[in-house]
């Protein structure tokens, strides 16, 4: 059965564009797969680790030098890392801060980037582990990032594309909402929702 996997990251709370939309498309990809199953993860309310001395360790170290730290800090890196394998589709509710994503969702990617077990390197450089998987990005910004004025600044959609590709989640496609006013708001909330349809209808 398909499995999807969420993810939420905005300080918003209720008031999250990212989080709307994020919920939106994930209640009607329960519609369309009433057999589906879906992960749940909240990245402020569940902060992930930030990358230590005993990640590091655990992950690159030989086995001598580990001990219950390091061992602590890689299960948790694997848990993650786990749900992300298990998963068809991942919707990730991503605003952005300061031209880039959450502290937050960072902590996350850099616990689920793992050498050995989501990219690993060959002689043709490195090559990501878990293709096959559609990523749907919900994005919301203050300013319009299509803006030329505007576009130079924005790190947050290149970034996601370059991480994501680097362990072989190629097929990605965002939702984005701009803007601050209401009116802004409103329409970009129903583009929004036409944007799911058609995912969803290509799915």
């Amino acid at each position: 059965m398909p499995h999807l996997l969420h993810i939420d990251s905005s300080s918003r709370g209720a008031d999250s564009l990212t989080r709307q939309i994020s919920a939106r498309y994930v209640a009607a990809w329960r519609r369309q797969n009433p057999e589906g199953t879906v992960t749940y993860r909240d990245v402020t309310v569940n902060v992930p680790n930030f990358v230590s001395a005993d990640w590091v360790t655990g992950v690159f170290a030989p086995a001598e030098h580990h001990t219950l730290q390091t061992k602590a800090a890689v299960d948790a890196s694997s848990a993650l890392i786990s749900e992300v394998e298990a998963a068809d589709v991942l919707v990730l509710g991503v605003p952005m801060y300061n031209f880039n994503v959450p502290a937050t969702f960072k902590a996350w990617i850099d616990q689920i980037c793992m050498a050995g077990r989501t990219f690993t390197y060959g002689e043709d450089g490195p090559r990501g582990v878990l293709a096959g998987k559609k990523a749907v990005i919900a994005r919301a910004s203050g300013s319009d990032f299509s803006n030329p004025a505007f576009a130079p600044m924005d790190f947050h959609a290149p970034y996601l594309r370059g991480v994501l590709g680097f362990i072989g989640i190629t097929d990605i496609e965002f939702i984005s909402v701009s803007g601050m006013t209401p009116e802004q708001v409103n329409a970009g909330l129903a583009d929004a929702d036409q944007a799911i349809a058609a995912s969803l209808k290509a799915l």
